[in-house]
């Protein structure tokens, strides 16, 4: 081959594997910070390999100043949103603050931005493609959209948001059913599961050390991970357990994580005589997650609905699933499609402190029905819900949309 055919075909290659677009995440939470929506998100867009990725964020939620992270691109911008509402000229000054932000980010050509939420990342992309600005998408988890149903200047916002939206990433098929009440077409949808690190999260983890803070060879260890929030259903948890205590006393619990509930459940275990039954393990640092779900013997997060507030999915029932451990988690939210009820665990009334009892009394009479179900749960989690296909099906999408934006006109609403 001569050297100009050679040149030709080098180029070729290059612009087929080159990425062709750029996605500029806009979120609230990102890591280092805590919780399922930045865990979410850190763990597809890191994976993402067709398209560029520029995370723009809030360096006082992330405590970092770092510029990558995981090949992404992240640039830091002050998100103090006002909280009570969107229409109040201190909100409305955040979001223009914001529209500016994403236009400069998205100079370049085919940039979707993805946004975590409606409210508040969802306003400000608004403002921007009113304003010229790049194509969006956008998350929704359940939990914001059921309390965005509870004020009309939020469902109105929201509504608008998903209006002008190119496409609405739902984490499970019940928040894409909440969406639906919304007004967003069926088929800007996509429903994408949360996933699980399996390599990470996995049944030989050493997780005695953890265990023997907490309790003796013989006892059972039941173990909460998340944020304490009543819709997580742990005074449900330590009223069954208050039950069951006086004929299996060989029963622990551990909460791990913080939050506004951790007073009302500490004077709960004291009212309820289940000290030496009940540890606060406080928050978790990353790093020893997995050794804390290898020293429990069944998960235990009986959700409900607390006056519409829901869990929309629950990744911790697939971290759960992946150490090899079966779950107890509640029948509402996107929590029966994390577990399969009666293969990799049992769905429970989460406001029942009857079905929770019944729940935790058969699991922990019967450990070869644990190690059944916990092996079903690992093949479950390493088949269905992986970060790599998560992160395809948001690729597929992203792709889509900048195919569909080739032949799109620019609009703006100003001149």
């Amino acid at each position: 081959m001569d050297r100009a055919g050679g040149w030709l075909a080098t180029s070729v290659v290059k612009a087929m594997t080159a990425p062709a677009s750029q996605i500029v995440l806009f979120t609230e939470l990102f890591p280092p910070a805590v919780g399922g929506s930045a865990v979410l998100l850190h763990g597809i867009y890191s994976r993402v390999r067709t398209a560029d990725v520029v995370v723009l964020t809030d360096p006082s939620m992330s405590r970092s100043a770092s510029p990558t992270l995981d090949g992404m691109g992240i640039t830091y911008h002050s998100l103090p949103t006002w909280r009570g509402g969107v229409a109040h000229w201190r909100a409305l000054r955040y979001h223009m603050h914001s529209a500016h932000g994403l236009r400069r980010l998205a100079r370049r050509t085919h940039t979707v931005v993805h946004c975590s939420r409606a409210i508040p990342e969802g306003v400000g992309a608004l403002l921007a493609r009113l304003t010229g600005g790049p194509s969006y998408a956008c998350w929704a988890h359940g939990e914001e959209l059921a309390t965005a149903l509870t004020s009309r200047e939020l469902t109105a916002a929201t509504s608008a948001v998903y209006r002008f939206a190119d496409a609405a990433f739902a984490n499970s098929r019940n928040t894409a059913s909440l969406l639906g009440r919304f007004g967003v077409p069926a088929h800007k949808i996509h429903v994408v599961h949360p996933a699980v690190d399996a390599a990470r999260f996995r049944p030989d983890v050493d997780g005695r050390h953890i265990r023997a803070r907490f309790a003796g060879p013989d006892d059972i260890v039941l173990l909460t991970v998340g944020r304490l929030q009543r819709r997580k259903g742990h005074d449900i948890a330590l009223q069954a357990l208050a039950r069951l205590a006086p004929q299996m006393p060989q029963l622990r619990y551990v909460i791990a994580g913080d939050g506004e509930e951790r007073e009302h459940l500490e004077r709960l275990v004291s009212e309820l005589g289940l000290r030496g039954h009940v540890f606060f393990a406080g928050t978790i640092a990353d790093a020893d997650l997995p050794s804390y779900y290898a020293a429990c013997d069944a998960f235990l997060m009986p959700n409900r609905n607390d006056n519409g507030d829901i869990e929309g999915f629950g990744i911790v029932f697939l971290e759960a699933a992946a150490t090899g451990r079966p779950a107890i988690g509640g029948n509402s939210g996107g929590v029966p499609e994390a577990i399969e009820d009666q293969v990799t665990g049992v769905l429970v009334d989460g406001a029942s402190v009857d079905s929770v009892c019944h729940a935790i009394r058969r699991l922990a009479a019967d450990p070869a029905g644990r190690e059944r179900m916990g092996a079903a749960a690992r093949r479950r989690a390493q088949n269905d819900f992986s970060w790599q296909r998560a992160a395809s099906l948001v690729s597929d999408v992203q792709r889509r949309l900048v195919t569909a934006d080739r032949f799109a006109p620019r609009w703006s609403v100003v001149p």
